[in-house]
């Protein structure tokens, strides 16, 4: 049964990763730290709003899906690479000071001197560090989101101060 539900702020917290076994199972990539986290949704969508009904569980430290009326390999195969999204409503609230990466796409970046570096286009992590990729006219930047590099975050003000130079 497909449960389709109003216009939501939805926010990419996982993937759909391999088949797993025969009966219609799916390993999930998640994208929260620790990957465990994502069982703390209970809701969870497709790009469209389209709800998930699925049961997750840890099995052999990855995290196996079991989808409502999906019982083989070939019925949940069209779904690997597929994002899974949240509401952003269902995410926790955050202490002042902390931000989620959702609320940085999109924001102006400056350098300390206030020359406009480009916008945040997307955040990554690639192990030792989350990078923060800019764009503008010129050339796409990437920054490392740690201390060294990042002076500010102003999110009323959209714009983040970073500590890089021009090239």
């Amino acid at each position: 049964m497909i449960k389709k539900t109003p216009k939501l702020d939805l926010i990419p917290i996982a993937k759909f990763g391999k088949t797993h076994g025969l009966i219609g199972e799916i390993s999930i990539i998640s994208y929260c730290n620790p990957p465990e986290n994502l069982l703390n949704y209970e809701q969870l969508f497709f790009d469209d709003g389209t709800k998930i009904c699925t049961n997750l569980k840890v099995k052999n430290k990855k995290i196996i899906a079991t989808l409502d009326e999906k019982g083989s390999v070939s019925d949940v195969a069209p779904l690997v690479n597929k994002t899974i999204f949240i509401s952003k409503e269902d995410l926790p609230s955050l202490n002042e000071g902390e931000f989620y990466w959702e609320d940085l796409i999109g924001i102006g970046v400056v350098n300390q001197s206030g020359k406009k570096l480009g916008i945040v286009d997307k955040i990554e992590n690639h192990g030792s560090s989350d990078l923060i990729f800019i764009n503008n006219s010129k050339q796409d930047l990437i920054v490392p989101f740690i201390g060294d590099f990042i002076e500010d975050v102003d999110l009323e003000k959209k714009i983040m101060v970073v500590n890089w130079f021009e090239e």
